[in-house]
């Protein structure tokens, strides 16, 4: 494990507290392989993606991955989300007193095996 790289889980947000559950629950999951981890949404939850970052870079860290925590593309992770990290090319550097933070945006969940195998799974679950 790392000590020096973070990572932001960010989700949509929802009335539903179980998508809010959801989001958290992934996030504890990553804290089995990264040594920092937070969570955040963009809206209609706490803590929205600013302040959760903010918490984030008072740990020290060298780098945050923030990682959307959605499907595909779309115009939340394409505009909405690195608008409101301040990003570049899916990168920005923050100094804060002369210690500098690289902050990466990472692509979606998207498509993979693994994915294909859950989504298997649970068509498998719903024809019994």
């Amino acid at each position: 494990m790392d000590s020096n790289i973070g990572v932001l889980v960010i989700g949509h947000g929802s009335r539903l507290e179980h998508n809010k559950q959801l989001i958290m629950d992934f996030a504890e999951r990553l804290e089995d392989h990264f040594s920092v981890v937070g969570y955040s949404f963009l809206g209609m939850n706490e803590p929205k993606v600013p302040d959760a970052l903010d918490s984030m870079l008072e740990k020290d860290l060298d780098k945050i991955v923030a990682f959307p925590m959605f499907l595909a593309h779309g115009v939340h992770t394409t505009e909405d989300i690195p608008e409101v990290l301040g990003l570049e090319d899916g990168r920005r550097v923050v100094d804060r007193d002369g210690e500098e933070t690289e902050i990466v945006y990472s692509s979606p969940l998207g498509m993979s095996e693994e994915i294909v195998d859950i989504g298997v799974k649970r068509i498998r679950e719903a024809l019994e």
